[in-house]
């Protein structure tokens, strides 16, 4: 895994998380809408376990769950990131690498918080990429994110 793939992996699970939030939020809005109770065909009962509104609870639980785990993956994996990061001596370099990956921040803007141009903030990502030392146990995400990486 490259250093840049691997800082990546913080942007990309944190938009894969608000998908996922924005399709529970979904889920639940569907939810209010299905009928707890179902009559069937002639007025017979749909059985408990079959009702769309089962189903639906289901799904929300599924999602939740999913959701969950996404979160402490990003926790651990912003902790381990934020620690390589740090150990980098020089601030300015530390301070790049922090806005780019973990704040996603573009190199313009990077630029104008540490006061730089954007040349020089790229020029500085470089030397940082060059001096960060990767941790032995990375973590790696393995799905895609819904969404394209971030712009530069």
């Amino acid at each position: 895994m490259t250093k840049i793939s691997y800082l990546s992996q913080v942007g990309q699970l944190t938009r894969r998380i608000t998908y996922h939030t924005e399709r529970l939020l979904r889920l639940r809005r569907e939810a209010d809408a299905v009928s707890s109770v179902r009559l069937g065909f002639g007025g017979g009962h749909v059985p408990a376990a079959d009702a769309p509104f089962a189903r639906m609870l289901e799904r929300i639980e599924e999602a939740g769950e999913e959701l969950e785990k996404e979160n402490d993956l990003l926790d651990r994996l912003r902790a381990q990131a934020e620690a390589s990061i740090l150990s980098l001596k020089e601030e300015k370099l530390r301070l790049v690498l922090l806005y780019r990956y973990l704040e996603e921040k573009t190199f313009l803007q990077i630029g104008d918080l540490l006061y730089m141009d954007k040349s020089s903030a790229i020029r500085n990502h470089r030397k940082a990429l060059e001096s960060l030392e990767l941790p032995e146990d990375c973590i790696e995400i393995t799905q895609p994110a819904p969404d394209a990486p971030i712009a530069s």
